[in-house]
C-alpha cells in the first residue's frame, strides 16, 4: 500500500513527460534539417521543410511555434526583416495557444529585439531588452540570453561606456563558446568595432581573425560577410582606403555567391505555390465532401421513396384484409339461428361463407374433437387450430366452441 502512490505518481510522469519528448524531438529533427538546409544556401528547401511540418494537422500549437520561430530565422539570413517579423507575429499567435504563454511571450520579445537590433532601431531594441533584463533573462534559452547581453554591450559601447561594453562582449561570447560556438562570429564582429573605437588595432584585427576562423569552421557565409562588413567600414573611417577596397571586394565576392536578393524572389514565389497548393487542396477536399454529402442525401431520398412505397403496399394489403373481414363478419349477421329438440339454439352453417379449411374445424368440433385431435387429424399445428377458431368465432358472432354444436 505504501508503494502504491508513488508507483501512481511516477507512471503519471511517464505518461505526461512522453509527449512533451515526441515534441521535442520533431522540432529538434527540424531545427537541423533546416540549419543544414540554411547552411547550404537552400533557402527553398527549408521554407518547404517548415511549411510542410506546420501544415500537418497532428502537430501540436507549440511544434508550430518553433517552426515558425526557424521560419523567422531564415527569412532572417536573407535579411528579409518584414518577413522575419510576419513570422515572430505567427509563432507568437501560435504559441499563445499552448501551455508555455510566458515562455513565448519572453521569447517573442528577444527574437523581436535582435531585429530591431539589426535594422538599428536601437530605441525598440532597447525598450524589449529593458524588459528582459527586468525579469532576469526569465525563460530565455542560453542562445537569446547570449544575443541579448552582446546587445547590451553594443548600446553601452553607443554610450562611449567601452570598458562595461568589452565585459558584456566577453560574457556574451564565453556562453556562445560555450552552447553555440558557431556563432561567436557575430560577437567578434562586435568587438572589431569596439577594438577600433577604442583605437586598438591589434585587438581589433585579432577579433577579426578568430570571428572569421569560427565563420569558415561552420561554413556560414553570412557571418563571413558580416565581418567582412564591419571592418571595411571600420578601415573607411580611419580613412584606410586600400584595406577598406580589398575587404570590400571580398564582401562582394561573396554577396555574389550568397544572392540574398535572388533567394528571396525565390522563397516568395515558393510561398506563393505552397500557398497556392494549400488552396487547391482545401478546395479538392470541399469538393469531395460536396460529393459525399450529394451522396448520403440521394441515398436517404432513395430509402425515403422506398419506405414510402412500402408504407402504401402494407396500407393496402392492411385494407384488403380489414374488408374481407368485413365482409366476412357481414356475412354472419345475416346467420338465421335454428332451435334443436333440447331447446338450444342451432347455428346453420351453410348460410356463412366460409372456407373449406374452417368448415373442416367446425365438423370436428361438433364431433367433440379437441384443438389436439383436430390438429393430428388436419395435419396442421395446434396454433393454427387456434387461429382459425379465433376467426370462425368472428364469423358467426359466438364466444365458445360450445355454441357451434
Amino acid at each position: 500500500m505504501h508503494l502504491t502512490k508513488p508507483l501512481i505518481i511516477i507512471i503519471a510522469a511517464i505518461f505526461y513527460c512522453f509527449p512533451l519528448a515526441a515534441q521535442i524531438k520533431n522540432i529538434k529533427l527540424l531545427e537541423e534539417e533546416v540549419t543544414k538546409q540554411n547552411d547550404a544556401l537552400r533557402y527553398e528547401n527549408s521554407i518547404k521543410l517548415i511549411s510542410d511540418f506546420i501544415s500537418d494537422e497532428s502537430k501540436t500549437s507549440y511544434e508550430k511555434y518553433n517552426a515558425y520561430i526557424l521560419k523567422s530565422y531564415t527569412y532572417k539570413r536573407l535579411f528579409n526583416y518584414e518577413e522575419t517579423l510576419h513570422n515572430l507575429d505567427l509563432a507568437l499567435k501560435e504559441g499563445l495557444k499552448s501551455d508555455k504563454k510566458a515562455t513565448i511571450e519572453n521569447c517573442i520579445k528577444a527574437e523581436k529585439a535582435f531585429v530591431y537590433f539589426d535594422t538599428h532601431e536601437y530605441a525598440l531594441a532597447g525598450k524589449l531588452m529593458q524588459e528582459l533584463y527586468a525579469s532576469n533573462y526569465k525563460y530565455l534559452d542560453q542562445d537569446s540570453k547570449t544575443w541579448i547581453i552582446m546587445q547590451e554591450g553594443y548600446l553601452l559601447m553607443m554610450k562611449k561606456k567601452y570598458a562595461e561594453a568589452d565585459k558584456k562582449y566577453d560574457v556574451s561570447l564565453a556562453i556562445a563558446l560555450k552552447n553555440t560556438p558557431r556563432n561567436a562570429p557575430n560577437i567578434y564582429g562586435k568587438k572589431v568595432e569596439l577594438y577600433n573605437v577604442m583605437k586598438l588595432y591589434d585587438k581589433r584585427d585579432k577579433a577579426f581573425e578568430i570571428g572569421m576562423q569560427y565563420a569558415k569552421k561552420y561554413k556560414i557565409l553570412k557571418y563571413e560577410m558580416y565581418l567582412y562588413e564591419v571592418i571595411t567600414k571600420q578601415f573607411r573611417e580611419n580613412d584606410d582606403y586600400k584595406n577598406a577596397f580589398e575587404s570590400q571586394k571580398k564582401y562582394d565576392s561573396l554577396n555574389s555567391i550568397y544572392n540574398s536578393t535572388n533567394n528571396n524572389g525565390k522563397i516568395q514565389i515558393l510561398e506563393k505555390k505552397i500557398d497556392e497548393e494549400k488552396k487547391q487542396l482545401e478546395l479538392k477536399n470541399e469538393r469531395i465532401v460536396q460529393y459525399y454529402l450529394i451522396g448520403i442525401v440521394s441515398i436517404l431520398i432513395l430509402l425515403l421513396i422506398i419506405s414510402g412505397r412500402l408504407y402504401v403496399i402494407n396500407k393496402q394489403k392492411r385494407v384488403l384484409v380489414e374488408n374481407e373481414n368485413i365482409r366476412i363478419h357481414n356475412d354472419i349477421e345475416q346467420l338465421t339461428k335454428a332451435i334443436d329438440e333440447k331447446g338450444n339454439k342451432r347455428l346453420d352453417i351453410s348460410k356463412f361463407h366460409l372456407t373449406e379449411r374452417q368448415k373442416e374445424i367446425i365438423c370436428l368440433i361438433q364431433e367433440g374433437k379437441s384443438n389436439k385431435e383436430i390438429a393430428i387429424l388436419l395435419f396442421i399445428s395446434e396454433n393454427t387450430v387456434k387461429y382459425h377458431l379465433k376467426i370462425i368465432y368472428e364469423i358467426l358472432d359466438i364466444e365458445h366452441r360450445t355454441e357451434i354444436k
